[in-house]
This record gives C-alpha cells, sequence and structure tokens, in this order.
C-alpha cells in the first residue's frame, strides 16, 4: 500500500505508561459563559440547585475497534462521536459502553484509510460537519454535512484537492472555519484557514501565512488556530477588517486538535516527538497562561470534552481513546 502521512505520521506508541496529571482544573459552568462553539456544557443538580462540580478520577481507557480521530461529546444526549479514520464512518458510543454507526462517509478511492476523517463539530441545529483528508488527491478532499438521521452529504463548493483535519462551527456566524494546507512534491507545507459557508457553498481563505494548521476553535469573536510543523498557537481577531495572525504562544511540541471549553478556555493537543509524549494542555485566552492537564505515552489526535470532568483523547495507531480528568 502507498505510504500515507498525516498530522505527524509517526509510528505506535503504547499507551501503557502512567499519565501524569497536575492538579489543574477546568472551572464548571456558570451562567453567561462565553460561547464555546462545540464543547458539551455542564449540569446542574436539579435537587439543590447548585452548579455541577469537576471530580477526579484515575485515568482509563476506551477500546473502540476502530482508528479514532475526530471526537464530540454531546452532554444532552451522554454519547461520544467518534471518526473512525479507517473505515470512513462516524460512531457513536453511550456511557454504557454501548456503540453503533451513526454515519457511513463515501469512500471514493475504495480504499480503507486512504481517504481519512478529521475532527467532529456539531451546529446548533444538530447537524454533524467533519472533513475528508484526501492526501491531496484530486476528488478525495471534502467537508461533509450530516443530518441527525445520520445521512451524509459533501458540502458544495469546497477545494476536492486541499487537505483538512481540523475545524468548528461557528453558529453566530454560521459558517465553519477550516485548517487548510497543501503540500508540495518537496514536502512544503502552504496553509491558511477558511471559512466555509456550508449553505452557500463557498469557501473563502480569511489568513494565510501558516504552514500545517490543524487545530481550531472559535471562542466569541476569535478564532484559535494551531499551526503543527511552526508548533506555534495563534489568535485571529474575527471582527477585524482585515483578519491576522496573532501569537499567542511557541512554548508548544508539535500540536494537534484543540477544543473550546464552555468556560471560554482552550483544550490543546500537543505531541514531544522526541520524548514520546502526548499532552493536554489548558490555554487561558485572556492571559495566554498554559496549564499541564494530562500527560501519557500516548500520540493524540483528537480531543472532546464532556463540559466537566472527562477529557476524551484519542491514541494514535491504538484502536483506544484515553479518558482523564479535567480536574
Amino acid at each position: 500500500m502507498t505510504m500515507r502521512t498525516r498530522n505527524r505520521g509517526l509510528g505506535v506508541l503504547g499507551i501503557g505508561a502512567l499519565l501524569v496529571l497536575t492538579p489543574a482544573c477546568v472551572p464548571s459552568v456558570g451562567d453567561g459563559d462565553a460561547d464555546s462553539s462545540g464543547s458539551g456544557s455542564a449540569t446542574t443538580a436539579a435537587s439543590t440547585g447548585e452548579a455541577a462540580r469537576c471530580e477526579p478520577f484515575a485515568p482509563y481507557v476506551i477500546d473502540v475497534q476502530a482508528e479514532p480521530n475526530g471526537l464530540f461529546y454531546r452532554a444532552d444526549e451522554g454519547k461520544l462521536y467518534i471518526a473512525d479514520d479507517d473505515n470512513n464512518r462516524v460512531l457513536v458510543r453511550d456511557e454504557a459502553g454501548g456503540s453503533s454507526v451513526f454515519a457511513e462517509i463515501p469512500n471514493p478511492s475504495d480504499d480503507p484509510g486512504s481517504d481519512g476523517l478529521g475532527d467532529l463539530d456539531f451546529a446548533a441545529d444538530g447537524t454533524l460537519y467533519l472533513p475528508r483528508f484526501g492526501f491531496g488527491m484530486p476528488g478525495l478532499g471534502a467537508i461533509f454535512a450530516v443530518t441527525p438521521g445520520g445521512v451524509a452529504s459533501p458540502v458544495a463548493g469546497v477545494n476536492d484537492e486541499w487537505r483538512r483535519v481540523g475545524l468548528d462551527h461557528d453558529d453566530a456566524r454560521g459558517l465553519l472555519y477550516v485548517g487548510t494546507y497543501s503540500r508540495d512534491a518537496d514536502d512544503v507545507y502552504t496553509g491558511w484557514v477558511a471559512s466555509v459557508d456550508p449553505v452557500a457553498g463557498v469557501e473563502t481563505t480569511i489568513v494565510g501565512g501558516l504552514s500545517k494548521p490543524v487545530g481550531i476553535a472559535v471562542i466569541s469573536d476569535e478564532l484559535f488556530v494551531g499551526d503543527q510543523a511552526q508548533r506555534q498557537l495563534f489568535r485571529v481577531d474575527l471582527t477585524a477588517q482585515a483578519p491576522a495572525l496573532a501569537l499567542v504562544s511557541d512554548q508548544f511540541e508539535s500540536l494537534d486538535l484543540m477544543e473550546a471549553t464552555p468556560d471560554g478556555q482552550l483544550l490543546v493537543l500537543s505531541f514531544d516527538t522526541a520524548n514520546g509524549a502526548g499532552y493536554v494542555y489548558r490555554v487561558d485566552p485572556a492571559s495566554a497562561a498554559i496549564t499541564t492537564v494530562a500527560t501519557g505515552a500516548w500520540e493524540p489526535r483528537g480531543i472532546a470534552f464532556d463540559g466537566l470532568s472527562k477529557i476524551f483523547v484519542s491514541a494514535r495507531d491504538t484502536q483506544t481513546i484515553v479518558v482523564v480528568p479535567a480536574c
């Protein structure tokens, strides 16, 4: 089979090594929190009216019998949605451990894993969006809209040769923001962030100057993007007449997908290639403070947050998802 690369394309890593957790917590949600455009929200205790609190637990591993990439946790359903990278489908898993196929994504190459799937995000109307990576092959790159009933259809107006992994749907603007890049014959990456209007079928470059943008998250009027190759996290003011990249931090290892929390923070995935260690970082956009939430001997790909206590991390080439506490 032809060798394919995406994200980092490194070898298999064991996940049995001890997780190192810090006491950093993702705060519970209060009234009037910033729009996180994709995270589940914390619940309240009906009997007391008190806000639910993050509860620590021992990290554990879920065997999903799939190659998980993008993840999304729907707190309203108590279900985890999983992009199965090798089989071009979206799985759904409930709290009891039951699993089923939510949607089948077209696989034009008819070669399992050769098209690939990336990040997941739900819009407020219940539509699920996800990219098909395509590896730069004509006709394979795409973005799909999946109905609540699991019917997938390609979004019109999207270039079918560009590579995409991370995306986030901005309910306030009705747009998808997508980390997009190309790779030439000399393995040089050129990246940008595109906005996609899924209704009008229009894809527009909003900011360039990147190499390999992967993680994307919208928080209110700001877009955050992680450049994997440059190991830098940027912010973009979406209200600006001419949006531009502003550096948040260059103190990361190789970056992957990210998740906005209900209280307006960022959970950022990173991988230290030299030491074979994966990280979940919490980033405060206001202060740019970075806190390590979890680390372990796994290469992270996708991330989801239940809005309260659990952070789900896809571990590359292991058919597993690592679950770590947010506090």
